[in-house]
């Protein structure tokens, strides 16, 4: 999934011209912590709420403040996980696209962001859960497929979480199989260490709703 294919049509720009009042009305209309400061289709940089409330008075001009301003930005051609993490690097709300000569383009939200990787990493679909926890240097994503694929069953999708100063990572697995019973002691008997599986109907019922009201949430 391409940046460009994200763009979320409700987001609106500032400009230099605006002051911080205006600015911060409408992210609160908007739910968003940030705004991109565009002039005639030039990307000059995100504002943030934080970055308004640290001004003498909030009804300044942006233009006022537009050399204090970072300008992150993804390009429309960048892949999903570029686009996450230059989200996570500047703790941003909002993303701003631009195309290849610089000129915005558009904004996604971090709300977009997660609901289209919930949409597109098998979450939905049903089956167990599977959270093991092991050394940076012990993981082998063959010899876990090679596990799991002995007991009939598919990796529908897998995300790596570090722990930090440990050296450590858990990898979340979800499974096209609601009975992972066999494979958890699989994992067992080869010394893997299982810190969260799922695997009854009604747990994943719950998961289900629980997922379903996180979508409704982002997408009202």
């Amino acid at each position: 999934m391409q940046a460009s294919k994200l763009i979320s049509s409700s987001l609106v720009t500032l400009h230099p011209d605006d002051d911080g009042e205006r600015a911060l009305s409408l992210m609160d209309e908007l739910r968003v912590n940030h705004l991109a400061v565009v002039r005639n289709s030039f990307y000059l940089g995100i504002l943030s709420e934080k970055e308004i409330l640290s001004w003498n008075k909030t009804d300044e001009f942006i233009d006022e403040h537009l050399t204090e301003l970072t300008a992150p930005s993804v390009i429309g051609s960048q892949h999903l996980f570029d686009i996450l993490q230059t989200v996570e690097l500047n703790n941003l709300s909002v993303i701003p696209v631009l195309d290849e000569e610089k000129h915005y383009l558009g904004a996604i939200t971090n709300r977009k962001l997660l609901y289209t990787v919930a949409k597109s990493t098998g979450i939905q679909s049903i089956g167990g859960m599977l959270v093991l926890q092991m050394k940076e240097n012990d993981y082998s994503m063959s010899e876990i497929a090679r596990i799991i694929e002995s007991n009939d069953t598919k990796i529908l999708s897998s995300y790596i979480t570090s722990i930090p100063d440990a050296q450590m990572l858990e990898l979340t697995l979800k499974l096209n199989k609601v009975d992972i019973t066999a494979i958890v002691k699989d994992f067992e008997r080869f010394d893997y260490t299982i810190t969260a599986s799922y695997n009854r109907n009604n747990q994943e019922d719950d998961f289900m709703e629980r997922y379903e009201s996180l979508m409704r949430f982002l997408n009202p």
